[in-house]
């Protein structure tokens, strides 16, 4: 069942910045909002056990090291993982890096080929553009066709030993088939990385996610707070990896000339993580996983089938990607010929419609679509038919605005 009116109606009342205002809040691929139980409970960590975890025996370094660790437990659970396979990072970037640095150059040879989508965020294409980069190594970029969907069959060069994959295009929407991608892939031997950043709060984990070596994501893009991300890494995976940040609480013990690490996931953490955003986080999964994905999922189907069908009728804008909601999850990007979708944005903002314009860090993406810069707008389970409807309003003013050639002074 999809969630209805009345349902969104009190899912955003849980929303203290949607709470007030006259906001239609569409840029959520960028970032979401955060529900009145997360920032409470951020607070009540500084009010109620602020200490550092892992180092003291007093009762508020025990509670902030329990807190701490039930949120890892709670993140595994969510990811259907083990808890020593969860990581905390800053942000999904750094869970990448720290892949692309910790596990995969040391094993790279100048012989071999590491295997990205044309989808990806910058995110997951330049890190390891700087590891092939830094081995020798050759990067092969598996293609996309006119409509942003990857070209069927895969094809793996020889010499292919890892695949880093998206399983939700942030600037176009594509959902990625990774159950066939991974599946393909690790029958080769590859290991494989699978960035979920954009689809863990939107689609349920597939089979490719859950057989992936590595799983990325942010908490952020899943009403969590900023400043947390997650590496999920198999247990032998983490096991082979080594540590890219040294420092306190990450080692077993110190001389004066070496260190030995902790066992993971602790060995990935150096110095004073961010405790209060972290214990934060299950909130937000609490309410994903009260909603449910599957329901959010058809809830934003119904809202993007809107926006699309009503898209139809507005002029001098361009649909980049799938043509069809069952092909996307979250976002819609429209290209303007002839105008600035920078200009846009801010005439959508005067009118109380948030959006994003630009390269949405996807560039290498929207230039293979025969794209520049171009105006997105995101859903979330908090978005509604009335949101989609105000977007639909303005845009054709704003659209006609941005292309108007510069008036004679």
């Amino acid at each position: 069942m999809n969630v209805r009116a009345e349902e969104v109606a009190r899912l955003r009342a849980l929303f203290p910045a949607l709470a007030e205002g006259d906001l239609a809040p569409l840029d959520n691929a960028a970032t979401t909002h955060r529900p009145q139980a997360v920032l409470d409970a951020a607070s009540r960590f500084y009010k109620e056990s602020n200490a550092n975890v892992h180092r003291a025996n007093h009762r508020l370094g025990m509670a902030a090291t329990g807190a701490y660790e039930a949120a890892r437990q709670r993140v595994a659970r969510f990811l259907d993982s083990e808890a020593e396979e969860v990581v905390f990072t800053r942000n999904a970037t750094d869970a990448i890096n720290l892949v692309a640095r910790g596990w995969l150059e040391p094993r790279l040879n100048a012989e071999d080929v590491v295997v990205v989508t044309a989808l990806e965020h910058h995110s997951n294409l330049v890190p390891w553009q700087q590891v092939c980069r830094r081995t020798g190594a050759r990067l092969c970029v598996l293609p996309v066709d006119e409509s942003g969907r990857l070209q069927e069959p895969f094809e793996f060069p020889e010499r292919a030993c890892f695949l880093a994959t998206t399983r939700v295009s942030n600037a176009l929407g594509t959902i990625v088939d990774t159950a066939a991608l991974v599946e393909q892939a690790q029958s080769r031997g590859m290991a494989v990385l699978v960035d979920v950043t954009q689809s863990a709060g939107h689609l349920p984990l597939d089979a490719g996610s859950r057989a992936a070596d590595f799983l990325a994501l942010s908490a952020h893009k899943m009403y969590g707070p900023m400043g947390v991300g997650v590496l999920r890494g198999r247990a032998q995976r983490l096991a082979e990896m080594d540590p890219v940040s040294y420092g306190g609480e990450m080692v077993d013990g110190v001389s004066q000339q070496s260190a030995n690490w902790r066992a993971p996931p602790w060995r990935f953490e150096a110095g004073t993580p961010a405790v209060a955003p972290v214990v934060a986080f299950p909130p937000a999964l609490d309410l994903l996983d009260s909603v449910g994905l599957a329901s959010v999922r058809a809830h934003e189907l119904d809202l993007l089938g809107l926006l699309l069908e009503g898209l139809k009728g507005i002029e001098g804008l361009l649909l980049v990607g799938p043509p069809e909601a069952e092909d996307r999850s979250g976002a819609v990007s429209l290209a303007i010929p002839g105008g600035d979708p920078h200009v846009a944005a801010t005439l959508l903002d005067l009118s109380g419609v948030a959006v994003r314009a630009g390269w949405h860090c996807a560039e290498p993406l929207l230039r293979r679509m025969g794209q520049g810069p171009t105006l997105r707008a995101s859903v979330a389970l908090y978005s509604s038919g009335h949101d989609v409807e105000r977007l639909l309003e303005a845009l054709p003013e704003a659209v006609a605005a941005c292309r108007d050639p510069a008036p004679n002074l």
